[in-house]
C-alpha cells in the first residue's frame, strides 16, 4: 500500500471505528429491549439521508431537514477544533452560541424596518462579535490568571442559558405576558431559502416552501474552509499549532503564548456566534425557550474529535451526527424505537473517541493529569483555583 494510502486508512481507522462500534452496541441495546435492530437503522437511514424509506416519507424532505441539523453544527465544530488545536478545550460553544442568538435576535428587532443588504450583516457580524465576547474573557482568563477554561466555559454556558429565559420570560425581548419567545427579527434580517418559500410551487412533490434549507449553509461552508485556511495556511493559524504542541518551544520560536491563547479563543467564539446567529436568521427568526436545553454546542465537541480537528472531517461528522438527529423521529415513527436511541448512540460515540483521545483530554481537563504549561510571565491563578489544575509560578 502507497504510504499515502496507509496514512489515510490510519487515520479513518479511529473514526471509523468508533461510530461502528457504537452502532453495534446500539443494536444489542435495541435486540436486548426487544426491538428490531434492523427496522431501527433504516428508519435511521430513511430519517436522515432519504435511502431506504419504505413508509410513503419525502427522500428530498428527509434530506432538507438533515441539511437544516448540519449547518449549525459544522460552524460550532469548527469553534471547538481550532483552540483544540491550540492545545485549549472550549467546552462553551454552547454559551458562545446562545449569546450570538441573542445578539442576532436584539439587533433585529431592534433595526427590524432596515433593509436587508444593510441589517443581515448586522445581525450576522453582531452574533460573531457576542460569541466572540464570549469565549474572550475565558481566553484572557486563561492567558493573565490561568483560569482553566473547561472550569470558565462551562460556567458561561449556564450564564447564557440563564440569559437567554430571561430576556424572552418577563424581559425585554419578551413578545407578550405569558409566552416564552421573543419578538420576530426583520425581514431584512432573514436568510433567503435555497428553494423559494412558495406553496403554490410543488418541487420534489412536495410544495417548496416545505424544504427548509438556507443560505446559511454556504456560509458554514466558508466558516470550514475559512477555518483549514487559518490553520494551514497563515503565520496565525502556525502560532495555533506551536502552541498546540508545547508552549515552552513556542515561546523559543518567538510566539506570544498569552496573545495566542486570546486571539485563538476569540476566533473560536466568533465562529459560534455566527452559528447562533445564522439559526436564527435563516430557522427560527425569533428566540424561543426551546434552546434553553439546545444541544448543538455540546455536539460539537463530538463533530470536532470525530472529524479529527480538520475541516473535511468536520464537515462529514456534522453530517452524521445531523442524519442521526432527523433520522431519530422517523425511526420512533417507523420502527417503533424511542427516538432517545439517537442520544445513545451519540454518547457511545463520544466515548469511543474519548478512548482514544485519552492522553490528550487528560492534559486538557483540571485533576485528570499535568495541565499544559501557563507562560512564565503569569502571575499565580486565583485562590479559587487548586494546584492541580495552575501550577505555581515561582517568584
Amino acid at each position: 500500500m502507497p504510504p499515502i494510502a496507509r496514512r489515510l486508512a490510519g487515520g479513518l481507522a479511529m473514526p471509523l471505528g468508533s461510530v461502528v462500534l457504537a452502532f453495534v452496541i446500539g443494536a444489542v441495546i435495541v435486540a436486548v429491549t426487544g426491538g428490531n435492530p434492523l427496522d431501527a437503522y433504516s428508519g435511521l437511514l430513511c430519517g436522515g439521508l432519504g435511502i431506504a424509506c419504505s413508509q410513503g416519507e419525502n427522500p428530498a424532505l428527509q434530506v432538507s431537514t438533515t441539511i437544516v441539523y448540519v449547518i449549525p453544527l459544522i460552524t460550532t465544530g469548527v469553534a471547538v477544533a481550532l483552540p483544540f488545536r491550540a492545545g485549549l478545550f472550549n467546552i462553551g460553544a454552547e454559551g458562545q452560541l446562545l449569546a450570538g442568538m441573542m445578539a442576532c435576535t436584539a439587533i433585529g428587532v431592534k433595526f427590524s424596518d432596515l433593509p436587508s443588504p444593510i441589517l443581515l450583516p448586522m445581525v450576522l457580524l453582531g452574533g460573531m462579535a457576542a460569541g466572540a465576547v464570549w469565549a474572550g474573557v475565558p481566553g484572557i482568563l486563561k492567558a493573565t490568571v490561568g483560569a482553566h477554561e473547561v472550569v470558565t466555559t462551562i460556567m458561561l454556558n449556564y450564564v447564557a442559558q440563564w440569559l437567554l429565559r430571561y430576556l424572552i420570560i418577563g424581559g425585554p425581548l419578551q413578545l407578550a405576558p405569558g409566552t416564552s419567545k421573543s419578538l420576530t427579527i426583520g425581514p431584512g434580517a432573514w436568510l433567503a431559502r435555497v428553494l423559494p418559500n412558495d406553496n403554490s410551487l410543488v418541487i420534489f412533490g412536495l410544495p417548496a416552501g416545505v424544504f427548509r434549507v438556507h443560505t446559511g449553509l454556504l456560509l458554514a461552508l466558508v466558516a470550514a474552509a475559512a477555518f483549514a485556511f487559518l490553520l494551514w495556511r497563515t503565520s496565525l493559524g502556525y502560532e495555533i499549532r506551536a502552541v498546540g504542541q508545547s508552549q515552552r518551544a513556542a515561546r523559543y520560536a518567538g510566539v506570544s503564548v498569552a496573545r495566542t491563547i486570546i486571539v485563538t479563543m476569540l476566533i473560536a467564539g466568533a465562529f459560534a456566534g455566527l452559528a447562533g446567529a445564522i439559526q436564527i436568521a435563516g430557522v427560527d427568526h425569533n428566540l424561543t425557550d426551546i434552546y434553553f436545553s439546545d444541544t448543538t454546542g455540546f455536539d460539537a465537541i463530538a463533530v470536532a474529535l470525530l472529524g479529527l480537528g480538520s475541516a473535511v472531517g468536520i464537515v462529514l461528522a456534522a453530517i452524521l451526527f445531523g442524519a442521526l438527529h432527523a433520522g431519530g423521529s422517523v425511526m420512533q415513527a417507523d420502527a417503533g424505537i424511542s427516538g432517545s436511541l439517537v442520544f445513545v448512540l451519540q454518547a457511545l460515540i463520544l466515548f469511543s473517541i474519548a478512548a482514544n483521545f485519552i492522553g490528550q483530554i487528560r492534559r486538557l481537563i483540571p485533576g485528570l493529569g499535568r495541565p499544559a504549561a501557563l507562560p512564565p510571565e503569569m502571575p499565580p491563578a486565583a485562590p479559587m483555583m487548586t494546584e492541580a489544575a495552575v501550577p505555581p509560578v515561582e517568584p
